[in-house]
């Protein structure tokens, strides 16, 4: 008895195929398509079919020969105009049989079309209805169909003679039958000697197991074992299991235990896997008895651990360990009586060797069939160099390299957990924001190395004079910061812990220093400090008041103390406010140049420098003495230099043709920070190309501290730029530290003697004698030179007596705007 109706598609269109798969394969139906795409094929005719439809080309002369003959399934002929011949040989009675059959035209020349498919679907529907039955009859074979359909299994059903009676589809999918096979009801024993010939059971029956070989090998005529397996030739594993009716007959049921047979086995070999990883594992298993005792810990590694074996018929809380306080073992007491498993408890040991030693446990609760504890059971590791990975790792991420202190990340996370601390205790804190003076000039002079040594011999110097609880952080370079906990409740007081603090921390950086080579070093700190408590000022506010301090103590000449005064909060805000308002002047063009003239021995003027001057919309001319150090300080003098640069290029190609600016060379002051940006040779370049200016007329100045570093980088761009026809002027000559080595190499066409010489050059013979030493050096070296800050004639005739070609000061004019400027050049008409 199937349980579904297969229907064979006979067509070589393939999209008409598809189609015919989609509408007529209706949910409930049980009709299940196969396709066939040669109607000449020999398995067309035969096999266990519930219907066959025969598609016929449109240009189809004549039936195929199975088509013919008689059959024990109806067909369904599908026809073009014009083929109906056709379905008169094939439907005759004498034919076809009792089966029967119809023919079906097509409504289109090619052959059927979707608007056909419902006609043939009727048609189908009725060469396929079984004859009538009675109500009962049908309640009960619908009941059938219903149960045989459902199971999973697959069935077979024999009377007394052996004969199959009932079958299901899953029994056919399983065993590898045709429903042609099943309709000629044969015996258990003609199917098992199917299989045979097809070597369903492999040579020998080896596919079989060793209760049904021998019932298979003797061809299933003697009497069958209850239950017995066998394997498939693709590799599933079916169990056979037979029940004997009263009437003679057999149930016969097939189980795919492929599933079960495969998971079991990998259960095995799970096991197996599992004891190898026992053994070759550096992890090992251990087990605790119903009292938390070790009862047993075995692995490779925890044989070699002799530190392990001492656990045994101990409990964890009297083994011990040296991160586990009585909170952490109150957790755990309590975990482990609410039959919680655990994970990766870390447990710092002592080695035999003194070494600490980490190890993490990991368990789960032993619980019998009545619920009761056994103990606990799980596995160990020995994490030791995990640890000092995380260890260094934590170094690095939160610790300075150079000299072991806290960082800034560090000293972030401190100042965090000292709010709650401060809360609790309503005391005092206080940071110290250090700063060493003149720290640069050893690095020029004597290289970084001998300036990390000193500042690693400052970092210990403050660890040693400050007490445990304070923490001591470097924030890079050669700042360090303080942080001091516990001060007094009162603010008065707190304050002047905090200065003696301060003092203490003075005193000992201010001591000389030996540095590796030999050479002793000597510096002096300036200490800002800030004193707060609860609720604290964000860490950033807090550095910032401890900074700015620090400033202040700069200010005061250095070696100084400083406390944050509140009323400075507003010198602060009014800085901030200023930094905004320069940004803001950049945009929107508030700023201006001036520029005061350079004169010749004859009062003639050769050239101009060019001033930045700031127009506040509020403030009016803001002096470049606010404004400038504050731009060094923000990082607004990049975007500043390129604005003075660009503006200044734009001013001498305005020049070029007026009679008396078209020639005057114009000097723009360039600070270090520009000047080593990478780019800033472009910038020269592209300033030039889109003003039009001429490059032998632009002249950049130069302070003496930017070719205290890096000067090979820095002489580089001076020659390239100099290859382009711009010239270089060496600024406040004389103030700094300049190697004569290093002079004559730098691509320079003029000295600028510093204000400061030619100020007291009449009353200070040490002046006169370095103003005169500058000029016999440019005369030698074959520069020109300006002589700046020019204000009485009695200055000017002494640089003229000896020789100075060239002056700018207040005595030839101020800096004034451009068309003032260029009013005092043009001729008179």
């Amino acid at each position: 008895m199937s349980l579904q109706l297969r229907i064979a598609w006979i067509d070589a269109d393939l999209q008409r195929t598809q189609l015919a798969l989609r509408l007529l394969a209706r949910p409930g139906e049980g009709w299940l398509l196969r396709h066939i795409a040669h109607p000449e094929r020999e398995d067309c005719g035969p096999g266990g079919w519930s219907a066959v439809v025969l598609c016929l080309a449109p240009g189809a002369q004549a039936l195929p020969d199975w088509a013919l003959a008689p059959a024990p399934w109806p067909l369904l002929l599908c026809l073009a105009p014009g083929q109906q011949a056709l379905a008169a040989q094939a439907l005759r009675r004498d034919a076809r049989g009792p089966a029967g059959g119809d023919y079906l035209v097509s409504s289109d020349q090619d052959g059927l079309a979707e608007w056909d498919f419902p006609r043939l679907h009727a048609c189908l529907a009725a060469l396929l209805r079984p004859p009538a039955a009675p109500p009962r009859q049908r309640e009960q074979l619908a009941q059938l169909h219903t149960a045989l359909a459902s199971m999973s299994q697959g069935i077979l059903q024999t009377d007394a003679r052996g004969r199959v009676t009932v079958y299901n589809q899953r029994a056919l999918e399983l065993l590898n039958f045709s429903e042609a096979l099943m309709a000629s009801r044969p015996t258990l024993a003609q199917l098992t000697q199917l299989q045979l010939q097809r070597g369903d059971f492999g040579g020998d029956c080896t596919l079989v197991d060793g209760r049904g070989r021998e019932y298979i090998q003797g061809g299933a005529r003697e009497f069958s074992p209850e239950l017995y397996q066998r394997q498939t030739n693709c590799g599933r594993t079916l169990e056979v299991r037979t029940k004997t009716l009263p009437d003679g007959g057999l149930v016969r049921t097939f189980a795919d235990i492929s599933d079960y047979v495969q998971v079991h086995g990998e259960l095995r070999r799970s096991e197996a896997r599992f004891r190898s990883l026992c053994a070759l594992s550096s992890d090992w298993y251990w087990e605790q008895d119903a009292q938390l005792r070790f009862a047993d810990i075995t692995g490779v590694a925890a044989q070699r651990n002799t530190l392990l074996q001492t656990w045994l018929g101990r409990t964890l809380e009297e083994i011990g360990a040296a991160n586990m306080g009585e909170a952490h073992w109150l957790l755990l007491r309590e975990r482990m009586a609410r039959r919680e498993a655990f994970r990766e408890l870390e447990l710092q040991q002592r080695a035999g060797d003194g070494e600490p030693m980490w190890i993490a446990l990991s368990g789960e609760p032993i619980v019998d069939a009545d619920g009761a504890l056994q103990g606990y059971r799980g596995v160990g590791r020995d994490i030791s160099r995990r640890k000092r990975t995380e260890s260094e790792i934590e170094r690095l991420a939160f610790y300075d390299p150079l000299t072991g202190l806290p960082n800034r990340r560090l000293l972030r996370d401190r100042l965090a957990r000292l709010c709650s601390a401060l809360e609790r205790s309503r005391r005092h804190a206080a940071l110290l924001f250090i700063d060493l003076d003149n720290f640069k000039d050893l690095n020029d002079t004597r290289g970084h190395e001998r300036g990390d040594e000193l500042l690693v011999l400052v970092a210990q110097r403050l660890c040693e004079c400050l007490r445990a609880g304070d923490t001591v952080a470097r924030l890079g370079g050669d700042e360090f910061v303080v942080l001091s906990e516990g001060l007094a409740f009162t603010a008065e007081q707190a304050r002047g812990d905090a200065e003696e603090v301060a003092r203490k921390v003075a005193q000992a950086l201010s001591q000389p220093y030996v540095l590796s080579d030999g050479q002793g070093c000597h510096t002096t700190p300036s200490i800002g400090l800030t004193v707060f408590a609860h609720p604290v000022p964000a860490t950033e506010e807090l550095l910032r008041q401890a900074d700015f301090a620090m400033y202040q103590a700069k200010a005061a000449g250095r070696n100084a103390i400083r406390l944050f005064d509140p009323g400075l909060l507003e010198q602060m805000r009014a800085r901030s406010q200023l930094e905004a308002e320069l940004r803001q002047a950049l945009s929107l063009g508030d700023l201006r140049l001036h520029y005061q003239p350079v004169v010749n021995v004859a009062g003639g003027v050769i050239g101009a420098e060019a001033l930045v001057r700031w127009q506040h919309h509020e403030r009016g001319l803001v002096a470049p003495g606010e404004f400038i150090p504050l731009a060094e300080q923000t990082g607004l003098i990049l975007p500043l230099g390129r604005w003075v640069l660009q503006r200044a290029c734009e001013q001498l190609a305005a020049w070029a043709g007026q009679p008396g600016l078209d020639e005057l060379v114009l000097s723009v002051n360039v600070s270090a920070r520009q000047f080593r940006q990478a780019e800033f040779t472009d910038q020269v370049r592209a300033a030039l190309r889109a003003s039009g200016a001429r490059a032998h007329l632009l002249r950049l100045e130069l302070t003496e501290s930017l070719l205290l570093t890096d000067t090979e980088e820095m002489i580089a761009k001076m020659v390239e730029l100099r290859a382009e026809g711009v010239g270089f002027s060496l600024d406040d000559f004389g103030t700094g530290y300049s190697s004569l080595s290093y002079l004559k190499r730098l691509p320079l066409d003029q000295l600028k003697i510093d204000r400061a010489f030619v100020r007291d050059v009449l009353t200070d013979p040490n002046d006169a004698a370095i103003v005169r030493t500058i000029l016999a050096l440019a005369r030698s070296l074959d520069l020109r030179v300006v002589a700046e800050g020019v204000e009485i004639d009695e200055q000017l005739h002494f640089l003229r007596q000896h020789g100075c070609p060239a002056f700018q000061g207040y005595l030839f004019g101020r800096p004034v705007p451009v068309h003032e400027f260029e009013r005092a050049c043009r001729p008179a008409a």
